[in-house]
């Protein structure tokens, strides 16, 4: 008789149907299915268990109903070596997958369609930045780094058959966890957050492209005037909302109903990147924190104390540069650097690949960093550009987060957040105490010039200065208005090497958010938490208005119709909105229309995201010197509502009724292994119909070559009030649990989706109250 594992594993991965495998094993169908379910079932934690582990001395880990692991141990090291041992309990192989993709190692198991993503990650040389941060770490990083790991390792070591589903469908053991791992990981957060080098791209471009004065109105954002820090001028220099953005603000005591602030959070990213989060509570001397660890890693990133709270957002300000470098017509394995001539540093690296022959890498080095060209859209006359990125010292920041989940007051944050190195971050704090804050985190270097593109290597005023000191940074503490907010937008107004060298969303998310702050007088948890899902565009508001009044002069019915949907539109990306499908096909074709304007059409293509404040100008006639005199508004506007509807008739329908917000704006949690079929059925979440788009607070950014699926959104919202912060709310989206038949699995998603939450709970007798299962860790 067969293997009965063996073919389970061919029938789950769709090598053979589950009658073939049934057949093979002498089972009718209902017993394989049954089988299945069991050998799934048991790789979950067990309700209660009691296992040896590398601690001290014993450590109770109870898990609630949501799946958050509550830890209490007598010591430090005990609690991070539990911390880690439940983490790979719950999400062993996604954490192997986030060391893989950090390390450029996916392929190994993937196969062929990682390796660009492996090339870049070898190339900008995280796992060298992390090994350089390891030998640089304190004794306490050090010391919690190693329990972490050690925790890991215990539960590969005990694990057996029950280790992640994964592991056996693509028939590979995990590596022992090391310390490198979880600061690799980390630096791969920070690469994230600040890489992002097609946006040095789009500057370059657009400098090449557009005289001085077109330059700088294309470079400014849409609601330039919304900056976190009140200012008397908008911010001069800008970006465009990805749709990867994030939000937070803090309401003070003097505007809510239990006296005491009220913080709120969500961070966005790629909806792939759903299950970087995990919630656990940790408890030992000195320490009480619960929130949102990154997973593999030993801080908590969103989350709070009994005393305090703070939630993030990316800060945009640039900490990584592209250096022409000045190559020898002679001898291109040299550069010049100073007067001298000096020879490239150069690497090789075979990247093995699944089912394919190795991938060989030649990374080549200057002295600011590596060469970088495989990765920058080409905008120039194939320069070797190389990098330098403030992410590859050798420091991990874990001291700052270590600080954070200690703290018991905001003057204790403040401490705390002076020791963080990356990523470049806009804090939101408050305290018990009724304080309340906003700190930008982080080294930004300094610059004499504010070069937007591509800088001169070997030009001295193109060199790093100093970072920024701490107090130099944007902030605003204990503000007079009682509330504070960051939505990637711009921290303050004017212009200089500071903003010019970042890339900052549009201001209508932080509209929105003030507007709903400032509209009740007083707000309490659910209030402000219900932020978390507005859905109203600033845009649309604005825009609609002017696109429905000059639609309806049109000769053409069809555009008149669109123009009387418009008409009566609030900004509002419900589900239910057609007015929203129309207006967001409009604006599409619009800024191609205004950005081909300038740009020849291979150019067009790179840098139409960046399109969107002209594209608004020329709309509202303050542009006009972007056009031609012969431009006729009335006649473009016509044109790009045809294309808009022509577009949707093709890839939607030809009823109004299809083209609803909804069932077009679709949401689905992909696995990695996501084939379409059976593995599909499996392991991804959703569809689910969503509300909001890019740049709503409730930012679901979309893919408009996929009809408005949902490509990023709010990974992890979180709702604190410091009156009570032992009965706080979230949602990590992409869920706790990483096996499938978990009740974790789905259940989080599901709130997001819903816009719901479950308690983020802190004291026992709640969370015994609420009890998944008991696991003790015994010496």
């Amino acid at each position: 008789m067969a293997d009965r594992k063996t073919c389970l594993m061919q029938a789950m991965r769709g090598e053979i149907t589950v009658d073939e495998a049934a057949d093979q094993l002498g089972i009718s169908h209902r017993s394989f299915r049954d089988f299945q379910r069991r050998f799934l079932r048991q790789k979950l934690p067990e309700a209660q268990e009691t296992v040896k582990a590398p601690v001290d001395q014993p450590v109770t880990v109870l898990r609630d109903r949501w799946g958050v692991a509550h830890i209490e141990a007598a010591s430090m090291a005990d609690c991070f070596t539990a911390l880690g041992y439940a983490m790979a309990q719950d999400r062993l192989w996604q954490m192997d997958y986030m060391r893989r993709l950090a390390h450029g190692q996916l392929s190994e198991i993937l196969g062929v369609d990682c390796l660009a993503q492996d090339r870049l990650h070898r190339t900008i040389g995280l796992t060298r930045a992390a090994q350089g941060a390891a030998s640089a770490m304190s004794d306490e990083v050090k010391m919690v780094l190693q329990s972490l790991g050690g925790g890991i390792n215990a539960w590969m070591e005990a694990m057996g058959d029950r280790r992640c589903i994964e592991f056996d469908l693509l028939d590979y053991d995990p590596a022992p966890w090391t310390v490198v791992d979880s600061i690799a990981i980390w630096k791969w957060r920070w690469w994230m957050l600040t890489g992002r080098l097609s946006a040095v791209a789009v500057n370059e471009a657009a400098k090449r492209y557009l005289p001085p004065d077109l330059f700088d109105l294309f470079l400014t954002t849409e609601a330039s005037e919304e900056t976190i820090v009140p200012s008397d001028e908008p911010a001069g220099v800008g970006g465009y909302d990805t749709g990867i953005g994030s939000n937070n603000w803090v309401i003070g005591g003097e505007r809510t109903e239990n006296g005491k602030p009220v913080l709120a959070t969500d961070p966005h990213n790629d909806v792939s990147l759903c299950r970087q989060w995990y919630q656990a509570q940790v408890r030992a001397p000195g320490m009480d924190a619960v929130g949102a660890f990154f997973l593999g890693t030993p801080g908590i990133y969103l989350g709070h104390t009994r005393d305090t709270a703070w939630g993030v957002t990316n800060h945009s300000a640039s900490v990584r540069d592209l250096y022409v470098e000045d190559v020898s017509a002679e001898d291109e394995n040299l550069y010049l650097d100073g007067d001298a001539w000096r020879p490239f540093e150069v690497e090789e690296q075979a990247i093995p690949v699944r089912d394919a022959a190795a991938d060989v890498l030649v990374i080549r080095r200057s002295r600011r960093g590596p060469v970088v060209n495989e990765f920058v859209p080409a905008v120039g006359d194939g320069e070797q550009l190389s990098m330098r990125w403030i992410g590859s010292e050798a420091t991990t920041g874990f001291e700052a987060m270590l600080g954070l989940m200690r703290s018991k007051n905001v003057a204790e944050v403040l401490d705390a957040l002076a020791q963080w190195p990356m990523p470049i971050l806009n804090f939101v704090f408050a305290d018990s105490d009724g304080r309340l804050g906003y700190h930008v985190v982080g080294h930004v270097p300094t610059r004499r010039v504010g070069d937007f593109g591509f800088r001169q290597a070997n030009d001295p005023d193109c060199e790093w200065g100093a970072p920024h000191a701490f107090d130099e940074l944007p902030h605003l503490v204990d503000p007079e208005r009682n509330w504070v907010a960051t939505a990637n937008n711009p921290p303050w107004g004017g212009r200089g090497p500071y903003l010019s060298l970042g890339s900052w969303s549009d201001g209508y998310r932080f509209r929105r958010i003030r507007a709903r702050i400032e509209e009740l007088e007083t707000h309490t948890q659910e209030s402000t938490g219900a932020i978390h899902a507005d859905v109203v565009h600033g845009r649309g508001e604005d825009l609609a208005p002017i696109v429905a009044e000059i639609a309806l002069r049109a000769g053409n019915k069809r555009l008149r119709d669109l123009g009387e949907l418009l008409r009566g539109w609030d900004g509002a990306y419900s589900v239910d909105s057609i007015a929203a499908t129309v207006f967001t096909a409009f604006w599409e074709h619009w800024v191609r229309r205004v950005v081909r304007v300038r740009f020849p059409e291979q150019v067009a293509q790179l840098v139409v995201g960046r399109g969107g404040s002209v594209a608004r100008q020329v709309l509202t006639g303050q542009a006009l010197g972007w056009t031609p005199d012969d431009w006729d508004l009335d006649g473009e506007v016509h044109a790009a509502l045809g294309d808009a509807l022509d577009w949707l008739r093709r890839r939607v329908g030809p009823r109004k009724s299809q083209w609803r917000w909804g069932r077009l704006h679709t949401v689905t949690f992909r696995h990695p292994l996501s084939d379409g079929g059976a593995l599909s059925k499996m392991f991804d979440v959703g569809p689910f119909e969503s509300s909001g788009s890019t740049g709503t607070v409730r930012a679901t950014g979309y893919n408009f070559g996929n009809v408005f699926e949902v490509g990023s959104l709010s990974t992890y919202r979180m709702v604190v009030d410091m009156s009570n912060p032992a009965q706080s709310m979230a949602t990590a989206a992409g869920g706790q649990s990483g096996h499938p038949l978990s009740p974790n699995y789905r259940m989080q998603s599901e709130l997001w989706a819903a816009d719901e939450y479950h308690p983020l709970l802190m004291d026992w007798e709640d969370i015994v109250g609420n009890l998944q299962s008991r696991l003790e860790l015994n010496p």
